[in-house]
Formats: structure tokens, sequence, C-alpha cells
């Protein structure tokens, strides 16, 4: 069988498998793991292509809402979101080891046309001829959407059959250092289906780009319908201010505005009741409106004492 026929036979195969096209699933959101992961793409036409980009490729349930708008519906491998630093391994099963095929770095126009340009041999992403398993080097997987094609040495390509893979690498902005906790610990990492990043995603009361910010509002301080200010310069579960409606005042708007004054009550404290009453906790031996009076059992209990002075100063003196 000639090179020629081995191309055409191939094609009839891929075009056989193109026609039973399948849907691809993927997480809406996927959280960041600190180890990188493995990837194997099995390159090939009998398992994994896709028919519409967004509807096959990214099957995301009937309720997603999705903006088509500038995007193609083009047949490929179901395309790969992976992390900065993960491996992607790519394997060819033994029909289209034939003839020599590899896989080339393009634009995404000329991803979408299947455009191969032969005097770009620096795009290739292998160094021979695609057989068995190949591990994709790490320049290929810097941050941002890369898109790889398969072209031949000689013949008509099956990329337009769908033998083209898009592959997003993400990095995350969760951490202010290398050494620190993700999300502050008080959030995850998440990167949902079209975002370009990971990011925190922090659980209440905490928020900021690292989680890091403490909402101190979310504790309900100010009372009697008082309005609660953070402040943002700390945060802490006192950083906080209250803006009090009349009659109330005080950090919580706990205290009503009255007629307590300094020393109103005078041997006891003195607590509002409404803005114009007021009433005096008086201290053990005093009573009355404003703690002025003494008990007359502690007035008793002073004659006494004073009795008893004086008769032993007499008596000394004598």
């Amino acid at each position: 069988m000639t090179d020629k026929s081995i191309i055409i036979l191939s094609l009839m195969v891929f075009h056989s498998s193109f026609i039973n096209g399948k849907t691809c699933r993927r997480q809406l959101v996927e959280e960041w793991h600190p180890q990188p992961s493995s990837y194997v793409v099995n390159w090939t036409l009998t398992e994994n292509i896709c028919l519409d980009f967004y509807r096959d490729c990214w099957f995301l349930g009937v309720n997603t809402k999705i903006d088509t708008s500038g995007n193609q519906a083009v047949p490929q491998i179901c395309p790969l979101q992976i992390q900065l630093g993960d491996i992607l391994v790519i394997s060819s099963e033994p029909s289209l080891q034939f003839p020599e095929i590899n896989l080339m770095n393009v634009s995404e126009t000329s991803f979408v046309g299947c455009v191969q340009n032969t005097t770009t041999e620096d795009q290739l992403l292998f160094g021979c001829r695609l057989k068995g398993m190949h591990t994709v080097n790490s320049k290929w997987l810097s941050v941002g959407t890369h898109y790889f094609i398969t072209v031949m040495a000689s013949g008509p390509s099956p990329c337009p059959l769908g033998l083209r893979l898009n592959v997003t690498v993400k990095q995350q902005f969760c951490q202010e250092s290398l050494s620190s906790e993700f999300c502050s610990g008080h959030g995850k990492c998440l990167s949902e289906v079209w975002s370009k990043t990971y990011s925190c995603h922090c659980q209440p009361p905490f928020s900021g780009k690292y989680c890091q910010e403490l909402d101190a509002c979310s504790f309900k301080p100010c009372k009697n319908n008082g309005s609660c200010i953070n402040k943002r310069e700390n945060w802490d579960e006192q950083a906080y201010e209250c803006v009090c409606h009349p009659p109330f005042t005080g950090k919580n708007c706990s205290e009503i505005i009255g007629q307590c004054q300094p020393h109103v009550c005078f041997h006891g404290n003195c607590s509002n009741i409404t803005s114009n009453s007021f009433i005096c906790e008086c201290d053990e031996q005093f009573s009355g409106k404003k703690c002025i009076y003494i008990h007359p059992y502690t007035q008793v209990t002073l004659i006494l004492s004073m009795y008893f002075k004086l008769n032993v100063k007499y008596f000394l003196y004598y």
C-alpha cells in the first residue's frame, strides 16, 4: 500500500470519527492544587472530538448563560485548562503514526483555519514525528491560551477534521508572598471556566484580594438601627465606627443621649432611661434620686461609732 493510499484510508477513518463527535464535560469552577498535575491528551479522532466550541466543547448545562459573540465553531479535541506548572503529555494512536506528523504552535486565526506555515519550524512542538507519548516542553505552556494543530510532512492535513487543541494555562493570585497561606486561610483559590486566572473567593466576614481584610460590620455591632462603617486602616473586630440616630450614642449606639451629666449622681452611677429621664444606681450606703442620702441604718452606725470614739478618748484622758 502506497503512502498516498494510507493517507486516504486514514482520512476516511478520521472522517467517520468526526461525524460521531462527542461532548466535553467541564467543571464550572476549579480549585488551585498546590502540586503540579499531569494531563494526557489522546491525539485521536475516535474519542474526544467536539464539534461546537460552546455547545459541545464546553458543556455547561442548560441554565448557563454564555457570550458566543466573535467565537468560532470548529471541530477540535476537547479544550484543556491547566495550571501554570502542570505537565501535558500528547499520546498518539498507532493509526496516526503514518505518515510523519507533528504538532505546531499557531495563532488563533491559524488554528481556526488550520493554516500551516511550513517556514516556522521553530514552532514545532517536538523534534521528531509524533509517535507514542511525548511531553510538551514547558516553553509552550506559559500563561495564556496556546493553539496546537497537526501538521504533516506531505499530503492533506487531518487538522480540519478536528486534530487540533487549544490549551489555556492559568496562574494564581491567591498569595501575598510565596510563604503566605492561600487566601490568608479565609477562602479558596478558585477559577471559573472562562476566567483567565485563579483568585480568592473569601468566606464571610473576610474580603480583599487575599481575604486578609475582616469586615467588622458583618458582626452587626451597631444597635438601635445605627449605621456601621468599616475602618480600612485597621482590620479587626473593633475596626468599625457606628453612626447613631438620636437619641442614641456611644461606641455601639447602645447609650441614650439624656440628662446624665458628670456628678449628677453624687454617690453612684447615672444611666439614661429616655432622652428626658435618668436613674441613679447608688452606692451601697446611699439612697435617693441623686444618691445624696445616707441610709438610716448607716446613720445609726456612724453615730454609735462617733460615740464610742469620744468615750474612748475621754477615758484615756482621765
